[in-house]
C-alpha cells in the first residue's frame, strides 16, 4: 500500500461534496451513482505510486489519481462516468463511517471485510498530520489540509491569466466596465456567482484558471472564467489594470521618433509659416509612416493632420485654420512629453491608441433610447447616429448607418434610412429602436460604445420605463446651473470627446428664426427659473422641421421634460424632446 497516495485520494473524496461533483459531471449522473450505492454497489481500492485501482461489483475497474480530471474506467464512455463517481463516493462514504463509528482497538486492529479502508482511517491520520504539522490553521477536524484558494489572489494576474489568448484577456477586461453584482461562496470550491449574468464559476485549489468549472460550455465558458478571476480579484481590491496593459498592449516609443518629432514642432513654431518652405509638410508625411512603424496610432494621426493643415495653406485653401494647426502641434507635443515619461503601462496603452475599434461581445446590455441625429460631414458621408442609455455603466452607446454621398448618382434619404429595420431584429425598425428599451445578449460594442451591427445578438423590446424613472447616471443634467458646473469629459491621454447631456427643462419659453445665424433658437426655462437657449441649425433637409417647431408644432407639452443635447462650446444644440414615455427626434420624426 502507498500511504501518500492513498492520503492524496483521501483528500480528493474529502472536497469531492455533491455540489463538486454536480459540477464536474452533471446531476442525472451523481444521482445514479448514489443510486447503485443504495442497491449495494461495492468496491475495493489497490493503491500505487501515483493511482488508485478501484474494482467495482460488477466488475468494473476504474483508475483513479489524486485528480478528479485524471481517470480510466473499462466502460465504453470516454467523459467522466456513473463508475468514477461510485469509486470517489464509496471511499468517501466507507472512510467516514469509520472515522465516526468505529472503536480506537477497531482502528488498531481492522476487520477482513473492508481492511483497506479502516487502514486508511488509521493511517493516513497520521500521515495528515505530519504533512500538514506547519499548516495546523489550513487543517480540517479531520486532520486533512482544507482547499486553499489563496493562489486566486496572492499570484500574479500575468501568470494566472497565461493559458489564454491575449484577445479572450482583452475582452474580460473590458466587461468590468459593467456594474456586476457578485456572491461568493467557499468550500470545497470557491464559486464566484455573476448574478445578473446568471452565471457561477468555480476555481479549484489547484493554481489553473482553465480548470475551473462553468456550466457555461465552450468559448463562452473560458471567458466566463476570466471574468469572474478578474471581477473576483477587483472585488478584494486589486488593481491589474497596468499589470493587464503591459501584456496586452505593451508600448515602446522609439527615442529616436519622438525626438524628430519634437524637432520638426520647434521648427516649425519657431521659423512661422510666412518663411516655411514648401517642402517642410513632407517632414510630417515621413513622421507619420515612422509612428505608424512604431506603433503609435494617435501620433500617426496628429503627424498626417498636421501634413494636411500645411498642404491646405500652401495651397491657400478656404479650410485652412490656424487653430487647428495650433491645436494637432499642441496635442502632438504633450504626447511626444508624455510617452517620454513613467505613467504606467495602462495610461500609455490609452495614449498611443489603436489602429482599428475593437468590438467585444458582452453578454447583456439593456439600452434606453435617447433619440436620433442626421448629419454630414465636409467629407461628403451622410448618416444618421441612434443613441442609447445603459444604466450599467452610465455611458451613452450609438448604433449609425453612414454612406458617402459624394459619387455621381449616390444619395442618402435621411427619411427612407430612418425607416430601416434593424440589423439584429427583423421586426424592428430603426426609428422604433432609437425610442424604445432594448435588452440585448451577445452584442458586439467597441471601446467607444457604437454598436456592431453584426455577431447576431439576441434582442428583446421590453415595455420602457418613463423617461423620469430611469436612472440616467451622469448623463442627467437636473438643472441649467449644473449644466455650466459640470463641464466636460476630460481625457488626459486620448481625443477629446463629444459631450452629451440629458437635461431636465420645465417649459420653452419662445421659439424663433434667426436668419443672421441661420438657426432656430429655442428659450428653455428650468424649475429654478434660470434660461437656456438652444439652437438648430438650418439645413435643407430639416427645414420642415424647423418650421413645424417655429410654429409650435412637435414641442413638449405641459410639465417637466428632458432635452438629449450635445453640449458644444458654440452653443447646446438639442437631437431629441422626451416627456413620459414619448420621445421626439428634432430632425427626423417633425
Amino acid at each position: 500500500m502507498n500511504e501518500g497516495m492513498e492520503l492524496r485520494f483521501r483528500r480528493l473524496t474529502a472536497i469531492c461534496t455533491e455540489d463538486y461533483l454536480i459540477r464536474y459531471a452533471n446531476k442525472g449522473l451523481y444521482n445514479r451513482a448514489l443510486k447503485e450505492i443504495e442497491k449495494g454497489a461495492t468496491a475495493q481500492y489497490a493503491f500505487e505510486a501515483d493511482e488508485v485501482t478501484c474494482t467495482l461489483g460488477d466488475g468494473t475497474v476504474c483508475t483513479l489519481t489524486d485528480s478528479i480530471e485524471r481517470f480510466a474506467c473499462t466502460c465504453p464512455s470516454d467523459k467522466i462516468c456513473k463508475h468514477v463517481l461510485i469509486a470517489i463516493l464509496y471511499y468517501a462514504r466507507q472512510a467516514g463511517g469509520a472515522e465516526t463509528e468505529s472503536h480506537p482497538e477497531d482502528e488498531a486492529k481492522p476487520g477482513p471485510a473492508d481492511s483497506s479502508i479502516a487502514e486508511s482511517g488509521s493511517e493516513t491520520g497520521t500521515g495528515a498530520k505530519n504533512e500538514t504539522s506547519g499548516e495546523a490553521d489550513r487543517a480540517g477536524s479531520d486532520g486533512l489540509p482544507k482547499p486553499d484558494f489563496g493562489w486566486l489572489s496572492e499570484r500574479p494576474i500575468r501568470e494566472l491569466v497565461a493559458p489564454f489568448a491575449a484577445s479572450k484577456v482583452e475582452e474580460a477586461a473590458f466587461r468590468l466596465r459593467y456594474r456586476e453584482e457578485l456572491t461568493v461562496s467557499e468550500g470545497s470550491l470557491l464559486v464566484v456567482r455573476m448574478n445578473r449574468s446568471g452565471v457561477e464559476v468555480a476555481f479549484t485549489d489547484a493554481a489553473d484558471v482553465s480548470r475551473a468549472l462553468c456550466a457555461v460550455p465552450g468559448a463562452d465558458g473560458e471567458m466566463y472564467k476570466l471574468e469572474a478571476l478578474l471581477r473576483y480579484r477587483a472585488s478584494l481590491g486589486l488593481r491589474d489594470e497596468d499589470a493587464l496593459a503591459g501584456q496586452l498592449s505593451p508600448v515602446s516609443a522609439p527615442p529616436e521618433l519622438l525626438r524628430e518629432f519634437r524637432g520638426s514642432i520647434e521648427a516649425l513654431l519657431g521659423g512661422g509659416l510666412a518663411r516655411l518652405p514648401r517642402s517642410f509638410a513632407a517632414r510630417f508625411e515621413l513622421l507619420a509612416i515612422a509612428a505608424r512603424s512604431g506603433g503609435l496610432p494617435n501620433l500617426e494621426r496628429e503627424a498626417r493632420g498636421i501634413h494636411g493643415e500645411l498642404e491646405s495653406f500652401f495651397a491657400r485653401h478656404v479650410r485652412f485654420s490656424v487653430r487647428a494647426l495650433l491645436g494637432r502641434l499642441s496635442r502632438a507635443a504633450l504626447m511626444i512629453e508624455a510617452l517620454e515619461r513613467d505613467i504606467g503601462p495602462a495610461r500609455k496603452a490609452q495614449l498611443a491608441g489603436r489602429f482599428r475599434s475593437r468590438y467585444y461581445t458582452v453578454p447583456r446590455l439593456d439600452l434606453y433610447g435617447l433619440g436620433a441625429e442626421p448629419w454630414e460631414t465636409r467629407s461628403g458621408y451622410r448618416g444618421i447616429t441612434y443613441y442609447f442609455c445603459c444604466a450599467e455603466d452610465g455611458g451613452v452607446y450609438t448604433y449609425t448607418q453612414a454612406r458617402p454621398a459624394y459619387y455621381e448618382g449616390a444619395e442618402f434619404d435621411y427619411a427612407r434610412h430612418y425607416r430601416e429595420r434593424t440589423p439584429w431584429k427583423p421586426d424592428l425598425t430603426l426609428r422604433t429602436a432609437g425610442a424604445s428599451m432594448l435588452s440585448m445578449r451577445s452584442a458586439k460594442v467597441s471601446d467607444e460604445g457604437r454598436l456592431s451591427s453584426g455577431g447576431s445578438p439576441a434582442v428583446t423590446v421590453p415595455e420602457r420605463p418613463p423617461v423620469e424613472a430611469f436612472d440616467f447616471g451622469s448623463l442627467l443634467v437636473g438643472s441649467f446651473a449644473e449644466l455650466d458646473a459640470a463641464g466636460g469629459e476630460i481625457r488626459l491621454f486620448g481625443g477629446r470627446p463629444r459631450r452629451l447631456a440629458l437635461i431636465r427643462a420645465a417649459a420653452i419659453e419662445s421659439c424663433r428664426y434667426d436668419s443672421g445665424d441661420q438657426a432656430l433658437k429655442l428659450l428653455a426655462v428650468d424649475a429654478a427659473g434660470e434660461r437656456l437657449e438652444f439652437i438648430v441649425p438650418y439645413h435643407a433637409d430639416w427645414s420642415t422641421a424647423i418650421t413645424r417647431l417655429e410654429s409650435g408644432r412637435g414641442l413638449p407639452g405641459d410639465g417637466e421634460f428632458y432635452v438629449f443635447a450635445s453640449v458644444e462650446p458654440s452653443g447646446v444644440y438639442p437631437i431629441s424632446f422626451l416627456q413620459g414615455n414619448g420621445q421626439v427626434s428634432l430632425k427626423l420624426d417633425l
